[in-house]
């Protein structure tokens, strides 16, 4: 079997796989986005697509600057002290079976924080002798994709907050805001809203693409990363 290793998105995986109608992912991952709460964990499934027993290593990566242009991921060195931990951290996933993969919270973080695990297929500690590729049409292609799960670690006091400053939104609390839809009011019953899809971390500011005088609302919808889709709104004043 041909192997093809692989760092990408979603996205990008799903194009690759529709690109190779024979291809077959050898695992995947589900959730892809989980919620630390204080003093509480969050588990993800590792699910094998393979036939054959494979060995799957976890590696922890914290994220700077997340949502910006600035953005960057720093490796987190084995016994290095941080904010969480994965358990296991490599281990064999059976032909066709699933793995419960448990992250767990290390030290209190004071605002909320963004990590990425990423899981891979990796040699184990007696592999054995690969077996033959295969030639011809029949031949599968597998791709050994690397999957990164995006973890929040919410502070013990969570609080949202922001402040409105002409067209800066603030976000002045410690809590993730993910801002889907604003709503520029000019009166009462004449509003415009703007599509935003934006995440705006702890200390982090966005533009709008308006100016708010003081005798205007704006409408702030978002979501918390505790609490999946549900939707909240804000009314602010400049």
């Amino acid at each position: 079997m041909k192997r093809i290793a692989c760092r990408c998105t979603a996205f990008a995986a799903f194009a690759l796989l529709m690109a190779a109608p024979a291809a077959q992912a050898n695992l995947t991952v589900h959730p892809m986005r989980v919620a630390v709460e204080h003093q509480r964990g969050a588990q993800v499934r590792v699910y094998s697509q393979s036939g054959q027993t494979q060995y799957v290593q976890a590696t922890i990566k914290r994220i700077v600057d997340p949502a910006s242009g600035h953005e960057e991921e720093i490796d987190i060195e084995p016994g290095q002290l941080d904010a969480i931990a994965v358990t296991p951290a490599k281990f064999a996933l059976a032909g066709g079976g699933n793995r419960l993969v448990r992250v767990i919270p290390l030290s209190t973080v004071t605002q909320e924080t963004a990590y990425r695990v990423y899981f891979e297929g990796v040699r184990g500690d007696a592999d054995e002798t690969s077996a033959p590729i295969e030639e011809g049409p029949a031949a599968q292609v597998g791709i050994s994709l690397i999957w990164g799960s995006l973890v929040h670690v919410l502070p013990a006091d969570p609080q949202a907050d922001m402040h409105l400053d002409g067209a800066v939104l603030r976000n002045t609390g410690n809590l993730r805001l993910g801002v889907t839809t604003v709503e520029h009011c000019v009166a009462k019953n004449r509003c415009e809203s703007h599509d935003i899809q934006h995440s705006i971390y702890p200390g982090q500011e966005l533009k709008l693409p308006f100016t708010a005088t003081s005798a205007e609302r704006v409408r702030v919808h978002y979501r918390l990363s505790h609490a999946g889709y549900r939707s909240h709104e804000r009314e602010l004043q400049p």
